[in-house]
């Protein structure tokens, strides 16, 4: 079985549909509400506060002191979660694009990859990219709304609250398009 994470992707719709909720591969459930601390500032204090709120090791929030994820940080990451998951026995890589691919031996759970993926920093890799891909932190619904109409998927009858509410989005999944303004929303073209 061949899997494919990609954690910008994921992560935007779990920030479109909760929010501001946690990142890939978070447990499942009801998260305790995060009180700003005051440690972060910038338009992503938010996100950083809940993810330091989450983190698991000392690695994970000496990364965030700084309010960037750096590229070594990153690397850092991905590393310790292909390490993990080489110690199940499964076969993983990341992209340049940030997706996680891996093919799962039948014995291996599903609830093993996650712990490796929330173990090893899969929310420090989804703040990068969240950051990458939206550094203002402009409204999600409103950027990926103005892709949608830029590339021709939806017309201006379409609105924010339709897309909430995920009207038409098993069509609109489909579409290469939609892959390419949920990855960057910002600079997408239809190609």
């Amino acid at each position: 079985m061949r899997a494919v994470v990609q954690t910008a992707v994921v992560g935007m719709l779990v920030l479109v549909l909760a929010g501001c909720g946690a990142a890939p591969s978070a447990p499942e459930g009801p998260q305790p509400a995060v009180t700003p601390s005051g440690r972060f500032t910038g338009p992503w204090a938010d996100l950083f506060d809940l993810t330091y709120a989450q983190s698991t090791s000392d690695d994970e929030r000496a990364a965030l002191d700084d309010e960037t994820v750096s590229a070594e940080e990153y690397a850092f990451f991905q590393d310790a979660i292909l390490a993990c998951l080489d110690g199940l026995g499964v076969s993983a890589s990341f992209s340049s694009d940030g997706a996680l691919d891996y093919a799962k031996p039948k014995d291996v759970s599903d609830d093993d990859i996650r712990r490796c993926n929330v173990d090893n920093g899969i929310r420090i890799l989804a703040l990068h990219d969240a950051i990458e891909r939206n550094p203002a932190h402009l409204d999600e619904t409103t950027i990926m709304l103005e892709c949608l109409r830029r590339t021709g998927l939806v017309g201006e009858a379409y609105t924010a609250a339709d897309l909430e509410n995920g009207v038409d989005l098993d069509t609109l999944g489909d579409s290469p398009d939609f892959g390419g303004c949920a990855a960057d929303p910002l600079n997408y073209r239809a190609g």
